[in-house]
């Protein structure tokens, strides 16, 4: 499987390449095959790995599925304004997704801790910031941003509370792609709504595109040690 695993892994990075060569010589039409390809690799990975493991690993399939459609949408947005809006609601869909699979493993890692004060607070000062800063310029996107953002902020906390961070050493990957995941949606909304500024869309798509790849690896290393563990 570890073989297989890192040619796949090298397929993934090489379509990443292309996808930023793409964005830099601004050739859509490479887009149209390199962006969705993205997602479909890890779709392929994870189906293919994780075939005999506990049934969460069906959460995380659809995850990726939903970012897939998201991906396909934003591509098509300068065709029609309004897939915009569809993206945002397919990734919304999949940080869903996240959220119940990061709740439902907690319950399977017997990770029955407190809620973590800091990182709380952090993530609820970080987005109460980032959505006053978009806010003037959002107009009559403020509500679905708004529950965007929200869903965004949770799925980093459930990915922090899943695990016991001395046990699991699959946690910090998993986390590492969640924090990557905001880092990459607040570049998005802050080069849409507040300030559009050089190189974004690379930038997006290069945190954005490691953000899945963590968490795709981490989700399926846990999904091991669950199966090993007999839970």
């Amino acid at each position: 499987m570890k073989q297989s695993a890192s040619k796949i892994f090298v397929i993934y990075f090489l379509a990443l390449a292309v996808e930023i060569s793409a964005l830099y010589f601004e050739r859509q039409e490479v887009q149209f095959f390199s962006k969705p390809s993205l997602m479909l690799i890890l779709l392929v990975y994870f189906w293919a790995n994780a075939r005999n493991f506990v049934s969460q690993k069906y959460l995380i399939i659809l995850a990726l599925f939903f970012s897939w459609l998201g991906d396909i949408f934003l591509l098509l947005e300068k065709q029609n304004p309004r897939f915009f809006i569809y993206g945002l609601g397919s990734f919304l869909a999949a940080h869903l997704f996240y959220i119940v699979y990061f709740y439902k493993i907690r319950i399977k890692n017997a990770a029955n801790k407190k809620l973590a004060i800091l990182p709380s607070l952090a993530v609820l000062i970080y987005v109460v910031c980032l959505f006053a800063l978009l806010a003037p310029n959002l107009g009559n996107m403020q509500i679905p941003v708004a529950f965007y953002t929200l869903a965004l902020s949770i799925m980093l906390l459930a990915s922090v509370h899943a695990f016991d961070f001395k046990r699991h050493d699959f946690a910090r990957l998993c986390v590492m792609g969640t924090s990557l995941f905001v880092i990459s949606d607040s570049l998005l909304a802050i080069n849409r709504f507040y300030q559009p500024f050089a190189f974004a869309g690379i930038l997006v798509i290069l945190t954005y595109a490691s953000a899945q790849f963590l968490i795709t690896v981490g989700a399926m290393r846990n999904l091991e040690y669950l199966s090993k563990s007999k839970f």
